[in-house]
């Protein structure tokens, strides 16, 4: 009689075991091993990729966004840690530092601190050092962070909504992926920053210092930013339509594929900026709009000659 046929976790494992043996013939099969598939010379993560387009932030996994932004918690570099009853009672001290004018309390001191998804929603922060803390995924809605310092903070995926920071100082920040819908940044400084992907729809912006920021697919539609510096900017990809930036300063930025539909471009120096491929950009934008011959335009558009064009200050 034929011997009992082996149960399907047998099988399994058989299936599972090295290739270095070769599993016995059962009764009415071909005593010659099946051929193995050789496995690769080296694991397939060694070899070189082909070049392919740097992924966004979206298309990145958690472990891969925050993998360069830890900081090590031992040594010279390592972020302070507060207890919740510590944090709290820096944040009645600065309240209390706010509103009597410096005769009592004392400014929050946060700068490197680790308040990474930290709930910070309506705190009153305004003229706080935050330098350089981690406010990783914070909740900062409604926060007041007016005239504070959050040079060098990393404010990845951090919730702005709303929130008021007139005059901020934000320079090289990391706001990757930040939300910052109607939030309020007249007049702040933004140099350098990082503000890939970043949400800003209806914020403020009016005279805020953006320049050489990485604004690559930011949207910015219906957002108020007269009078904006965005020399040299990187707005690969961002959504304008609908946004005011007449008066405001493009000189030398980027703005291929963005998207200019119903964009006010009334007195904006478009001088030596990039807009091959920008969308709803029509003729009369660029009529209102100051252009030189190293602006590249998109097909089918033309600057006004060089001899009708408005002069700048510096002329």
């Amino acid at each position: 009689m034929a011997g009992k046929k082996p149960g399907l976790g047998r099988r399994l494992l058989d299936g599972l075991a090295s290739g270095e043996r070769s599993k016995p013939a059962r009764e009415g099969e071909s005593a010659r091993p099946k051929k193995k598939v050789s496995k690769p010379a080296r694991p397939l993560s060694s070899a070189v990729p082909a070049p392919s387009p740097e992924p966004t932030a979206k298309q990145l996994s958690d472990e891969q966004l925050f993998a360069d932004r830890r900081q090590v918690r031992t040594g010279p570099k390592a972020l302070r840690e507060l207890t919740p009853e510590e944090l709290e009672e820096v944040l009645g001290q600065h309240l209390q530092w706010v509103n009597t004018r410096a005769a009592e309390g004392a400014r929050a001191s946060l700068a490197r601190t680790y308040l990474r998804e930290t709930y910070l929603q309506g705190a009153h922060l305004r003229g706080a050092d935050l330098r350089q803390a981690s406010l990783q995924r914070a909740e900062l809605q409604n926060a007041d962070l007016f005239l504070a310092d959050l040079r060098g903070a990393d404010l990845l995926q951090a919730q702005l909504f709303r929130a008021d920071l007139r005059r901020a100082k934000l320079d090289k920040a990391n706001l990757i992926g930040a939300q910052l819908v109607q939030a309020n940044l007249q007049e702040a400084v933004l140099p350098e920053a990082d503000l890939r992907e970043a949400d800003l729809r209806e914020t403020s912006l009016g005279q805020a210092n953006l320049q050489r920021v990485n604004a690559r697919e930011v949207n910015l539609f219906l957002a108020e930013a007269p009078s904006v510096d965005l020399r040299e900017a990187d707005l690969t990809g961002a959504d304008l339509q609908g946004a005011d930036l007449s008066q405001a300063n493009l000189q030398g930025a980027i703005l291929e594929r963005a998207q200019l539909q119903g964009t006010e471009l009334t007195g904006t120096n478009l001088r030596g900026a990039t807009l091959i491929g920008a969308a709803g950009l029509t003729q009369e934008q660029l009529d209102e709009a100051e252009i030189d011959e190293a602006t590249r335009l998109p097909e089918g558009l033309r600057g006004r000659p060089a001899a009708t064009l408005p002069r700048t200050s510096d002329e």
